[in-house]
């Protein structure tokens, strides 16, 4: 009898295990369900988020996000310079020349999740990396003097068509340079601006002291 109630005590423990184990296991899938859908629905906001921010476009009272001038519209012939920048937070902001959106990301050490630049010929949004860029005599909103092509081939025709221009293609490190250079000037604007007008209000209080 006692033998039989030994088993019979094993018999439960055994199956109580298996059991036990079976509920973890059953658990232990449901999360990788759940972090998978979470995953997943992650996934496609992003995606979502970033399709938007490839799509959107600047209205008549946007300025830039760098110099607070005026953003040009893609209807307009120089809203062939626009570039746009997104944030890691879907935020899309608008530069009116490609220069300004380089230095904004170097003023806010904060690098964009994706940053776009229009064509030059069909004024559509292609991405910043994946575009072909040519430096040329011509008249930006900044004067930078940069233009930006979705094929490497449309670049190329356009430096062949416009030797008058002084066109030619150059890399993206040739306007990070010139807006860098443009950007330390800036600075050291502001910074003498500011010496001088706190020399001034030192003067004035010198005076009233006299």
């Amino acid at each position: 009898m006692k033998k039989w109630l030994s088993l019979l005590l094993v018999a439960m423990l055994m199956l109580a295990v298996g059991c036990s184990q079976k509920e973890k296991a059953n658990e232990e899938t449901k999360t990788e369900i759940t972090n998978k859908e979470t995953s997943d629905e992650k996934q496609n906001k992003n995606e979502d988020m970033l399709a938007k921010a490839a799509m959107a476009e600047p209205d008549e009272n946007t300025v830039c996000a760098f110099c607070n001038m005026k953003v040009y519209p893609k209807n307009h012939e120089l809203g062939k310079f626009t570039a746009k920048l997104v944030k890691e937070n879907g935020e899309v902001l608008f530069f009116d020349d490609a220069g300004c959106l380089l230095n904004y990301e170097r003023d806010q050490s904060q690098k964009a999740i994706k940053k776009y630049v229009r064509d030059y010929n069909s004024f559509d949004w292609v991405e910043a990396e994946k575009a072909t860029v040519v430096k040329a005599d011509i008249k930006t909103p900044m004067n930078y003097g940069y233009a930006f092509f979705a094929k490497k081939e449309d670049a190329e025709a356009f430096v062949n068509n416009h030797s008058d221009l002084h066109a030619s293609i150059v890399s993206w490190d040739d306007v990070d340079s010139v807006a860098h250079e443009r950007y330390l000037k800036k600075k050291m604007m502001q910074n003498n601006n500011h010496e001088h007008s706190h020399n001034n209000h030192d003067h004035d209080n010198n005076s009233h002291s006299h």
